[in-house]
């Protein structure tokens, strides 16, 4: 799903989108356990390994734009600066669900678009949706995001210690190399969800969400369950959804299974749905079956990395070519030395603030326990420095 979070993982949410499949886009599942050797690659991407989602190119009338993938968006996504005002919807009543308030869509025929040898328009439908906070957040212009009505085609393999995308071609068998295989399932949405295990005991529906950078979240009633029996203390995440602001609660819950693997000690905030985002599944080599309803995962070289929140307090955008204070937490480290909303960060840590990537700020606020951090600001015509020690929540 497309979220931000305006913490440790920042990120728009974009989730049940109620919109129908388009019918050219279906594949039917192949049956067969048998080994597959000399798998076709259709197309090879690379990506940076440690963003918090992963982008890819797409051409639009010969220029290039920059969309990443999300299976946690039904339907694939165009930024509104690129409808053109002749265009009529396909039809309208859709509902867009978030963490927020819904709201209502039009969705529009998928204009020519081109992601390596493949035309987007093949989805069908599309919808278009303002994503300047998007960029904002990530620092970079993001023009769409290609959901499921076009991923569902095809085998996806991310290989994240690598920085590698791969489209494979459906066919019958699987690799023996991809490792463990589960089986995918479908909200009427037509988001992907897996079954975990929480704790000991607790079984879990997970929506399969690359879009969303965090570990993940679990719906409200399983998180109260889980919290509460076993006393677990919460911290909040500011949060920008396309329904508004929110603060969810969040909280380190001790294990995770899913088949044979067990994961330590993961964050997960408390939401309308449960999901695993791109932190958890970084930990591995992914490969989305879709075509045949599976789901494989490897260990990766970050398989038992730890999880962290930011540090700070806090949550900064970029505009304009600045790095500037969105807002700062009551209480935490940034605000008791007297950073403030509308803040212009010039620099980090001795470094020019506009040189590090946004993932890259995110990583040094979630960096360590009492880790100190310098920052220069400037507000208004003064500039100041200010320095402060990171304090971790939970």
């Amino acid at each position: 799903m497309i979220k931000i979070i305006l913490n440790t993982w920042i990120f728009l949410v974009l989730s049940f989108l109620t919109l129908v499949p388009c019918a050219n886009c279906e594949t039917e599942a192949i049956k067969s356990d048998q080994p597959l050797t000399n798998q076709q690659i259709l197309a090879e991407f690379t990506f940076k390994r440690d963003e918090v989602v992963i982008f890819i190119p797409v051409r639009i009338k010969g220029k290039e734009y920059l969309f990443f993938l999300d299976t946690g968006a039904s339907t694939t996504a165009f930024d509104s600066s690129l409808k053109e005002d002749s265009i009529q919807p396909r039809r309208t009543g859709g509902a867009l669900f978030t963490a927020g308030a819904p709201a209502t869509i039009e969705s529009f025929n998928a204009p020519d678009a081109f992601f390596g040898p493949f035309n987007l328009k093949e989805c069908g439908e599309i919808i278009y949706m303002d994503l300047k906070m998007l960029s904002s957040i990530h620092g970079k212009e993001i023009s769409g995001i290609l959901g499921m009505n076009f991923l569902k085609k095809y085998v996806v393999q991310i290989n994240f210690d690598g920085g590698k995308l791969l489209f494979l071609k459906p066919m019958a068998g699987k690799n023996p190399d991809w490792g463990e295989a589960h089986k995918i399932d479908y909200h009427p949405s037509g988001l992907p969800f897996i079954t975990g295990t929480m704790l000991k005991n607790i079984k879990v529906d997970f929506v399969i969400d690359i879009g969303d950078g965090s570990t993940g979240a679990l719906h409200r009633m399983i998180f109260e369950k889980i919290i509460s029996e076993n006393q677990i203390r919460t911290s909040e995440a500011l949060s920008q959804t396309a329904g508004g602001m929110i603060r969810p609660r969040v909280a380190r819950i001790e294990s995770l299974s899913i088949g044979t693997f067990r994961y330590k000690n993961l964050i997960f905030d408390e939401g309308n749905f449960s999901r695993l985002g791109l932190s958890l599944l970084s930990r591995h080599l992914v490969t989305f079956d879709f075509p045949n309803n599976k789901i494989y995962l490897k260990k990766g070289k970050k398989f038992n990395k730890k999880d962290e929140l930011d540090m700070t307090g806090l949550h900064l955008l970029r505009i304009s070519n600045q790095t500037v204070v969105h807002s700062v937490d009551k209480d935490s480290p940034a605000d008791k030395v007297g950073i403030q909303a509308g803040d212009v960060i010039f620099e980090v840590n001795g470094k020019n603030a506009n040189e590090y990537q946004m993932w890259e700020l995110g990583q040094i606020k979630q960096s360590g326990d009492k880790q100190k951090m310098t920052i220069v600001i400037k507000r208004e015509n003064d500039i100041k420095k200010v320095s402060f020690f990171l304090k971790k929540k939970i």
